[in-house]
């Protein structure tokens, strides 16, 4: 995959979002400082069902890819008492996203260096339709991580050394 592909994202991130209003307290994509302690920011596309829509084509046709022109909202949250931050994150951001919650479950989740490795429930008891499904929930997942920490890079799979947990 060429670097250009995998630094649209980030860029679109900081230089092409366009907070919009909400009930809940909205933050610039690019500072997330401005959530509060106990907070972290969660990032969603505005109109959900067209995202994914947009990218399940995407996936199966081809094309533009309509991530980079997708607006987005940001909101903080209260983070619950949980074992691990990126982990509860990235899971509610794949249950926003997916058609079934319980398949956006993380079975597995591991960070080494700057990269951190998601293995969803989705990945490893699919349906038909679950690579256009993940093909949506991958780039805003990715995106709450990387929005809530210095992870450069989401790979979905296990880390290299692991294996598939029974």
């Amino acid at each position: 995959m060429k670097k250009t592909t995998l630094l649209l994202p980030l860029a679109f991130l900081l230089f092409g979002c366009d907070a919009q209003t909400s009930a809940t307290k909205t933050i610039d994509a690019s500072t997330v400082e401005q959530c509060s302690q106990g907070e972290y920011a969660y990032s969603l596309p505005v109109d959900l069902e067209k995202y994914t829509h947009a990218m399940a084509l995407f996936s199966q046709e081809g094309g533009d890819n309509p991530y980079a022109t997708t607006k987005f909202k940001q909101t903080c949250q209260l983070l619950p008492q949980v074992e691990d931050k990126l982990a509860y994150i990235a899971e509610q951001s794949a249950q926003a996203t997916l058609p079934y919650p319980e398949a956006g479950k993380v079975l597995y989740f591991k960070q080494v260096d700057d990269t951190a490795y998601v293995v969803l429930a989705a990945q490893e008891d699919g349906w038909a339709g679950v690579s256009a499904a993940m093909a949506a929930a991958e780039p805003v997942i990715t995106r709450n991580i990387q929005l809530n920490s210095s992870i450069q890079h989401v790979t979905f799979g296990y880390a290299p050394g692991d294996e598939k947990q029974s």
